[in-house]
């Protein structure tokens, strides 16, 4: 199960968030950087958007990752859903092991023989781990520049047009504890210090696939 809190920023208060005070409070101030390239496959007839079921192979520079994430729930932008996650040895697809997986709306889409790529989102992700207080939770917290891009005309380069692509600027916090039941509360707690230090920032109820499909939309 995944439990983060996403947060819409402006681009203008990256270099603030980058010093806020909570990344030594809770943390060691180290971060991790990496630019984060993942490609999001659907129907022709969008049979996983519709049961809100996505389904990416990421690349994370060292290696690739294929993810699906169900539905869920999400509320004044916390999100919670079920999210399946391997490693692979090259990006591929595997439908064996996805249809091991017993997800009926990935099922239909593999024997509809029409999954393709739909859409790219293309960040540089910076990353601190953070604690809380007298041994609670562990958060990621996550800082994503970059954007979302289409894929109908080739998914290698963006276009120009404002409808290729959508610019990407927000803050992910995730709890670690993968439990269903995990408590969100130190991610509001983080959310409110943002807030409290001058950051401009929003709840997001939008996940990246959501802003992809959106995309899609457009034309």
């Amino acid at each position: 199960m995944e439990t983060e809190l996403k947060l819409a920023i402006s681009a203008a208060d990256v270099e603030a968030i980058e010093k806020l005070p909570l990344l030594q409070t809770y943390g060691n101030g180290e971060v991790e950087e990496r630019r984060l390239v993942s490609t999001y496959y659907d129907t022709p007839a969008w049979i996983l958007k519709q049961e809100k079921t996505s389904l990416r192979i990421r690349d994370k520079g060292d290696g690739w990752v294929r993810t699906v994430k169900t539905a869920g729930n999400n509320e004044g932008g916390l999100h919670r859903r079920e999210e399946f996650e391997v490693a692979l040895s090259e990006p591929e697809l595997d439908l064996e092991a996805l249809q091991n997986l017993g997800l009926d709306v990935l099922n239909r889409a593999i024997a509809s023989q029409q999954l393709q790529p739909v859409f790219i989102t293309d960040f540089v992700r910076r990353q601190w781990l953070l604690h809380a207080p007298n041994g609670g939770p562990t958060v990621e917290f996550a800082l994503d520049q970059g954007a979302v891009r289409r894929c109908d005309s080739g998914c290698n380069e963006a276009g120009e047009s404002s409808s290729d692509f959508e610019l990407i600027s927000e803050i992910e916090l995730e709890l670690r504890d993968s439990a269903e039941d995990a408590d969100p509360e130190f991610l509001f707690r983080l959310a409110d210090e943002i807030k409290q230090a001058g950051i401009q920032s929003q709840p997001s109820t939008l996940s990246k696939a959501a802003r992809g499909y959106a995309l899609l939309q457009k034309a």
